[in-house]
């Protein structure tokens, strides 16, 4: 009677322990390209320009990147939606066959990369523009924003459910002392 019961008892912590393969997030196409818009009304504040000269120049130049944006956009929304659907649609099976992830890749590298170098060039353009009239503390908060920006474009890591919080392993190697040794 306990022989059955402990092989049970062992298939069930195996099974619960396994690692289960991370979770597929869903692909945005447009914010992999860098597609985004700025807020007029926010960017004033943030950047804190109080001057308004300065921010009617600002409110022209986000305005007329935005257009920009706004056309490269369109030109390309019927590229970016098949691949974000091809992409969605395949999901885990990315990560089982290289084969199928190799031609996804190549086929992100062919659409995605060129947008995105587009957008490179004139977000280059747009931050020389405000360098020009905006003070350097104005023009560094400025890049600050831009980069917070672009960071909630970037999808969420999925969390695992199986693994223990990591501050119970930096606590483990607290312990030890001496560089993670033992002696």
């Amino acid at each position: 009677m306990k022989k059955p019961l402990i092989i049970v008892l062992l298939f069930i912590s195996y099974f619960s322990f396994a690692q289960d393969m991370p979770e597929f997030p869903k692909y945005n196409a447009k914010n992999a390209a860098n597609i985004f818009y700025y807020n007029f009304s926010e960017v004033p504040e943030e950047i804190k320009v109080k001057d308004n000269v300065t921010k009617s120049k600002t409110l022209k130049s986000l305005r007329f990147y935005n257009d920009y944006i706004k056309k490269i956009s369109f030109l390309h929304t019927p590229k970016l939606q098949e691949l974000e659907l091809t992409i969605n649609a395949l999901g885990k099976q990315l990560y089982s066959n290289r084969e199928l992830a190799a031609k996804v890749t190549k086929q992100v590298e062919t659409t995605i990369l060129p947008i995105r170098d587009s957008i490179a060039i004139h977000e280059r353009t747009l931050n020389n523009n405000l360098k020009s009239f905006l003070s350097k503390r104005q023009f560094k908060k400025w890049l600050k924003y831009q980069k917070a920006e672009k960071r909630k474009l970037l999808p969420e890591q999925p969390k695992r459910q199986n693994n223990p919080p990591s501050n119970m392993n930096r606590r483990r190697r607290n312990e030890q002392g001496m560089g993670g040794r033992r002696y």
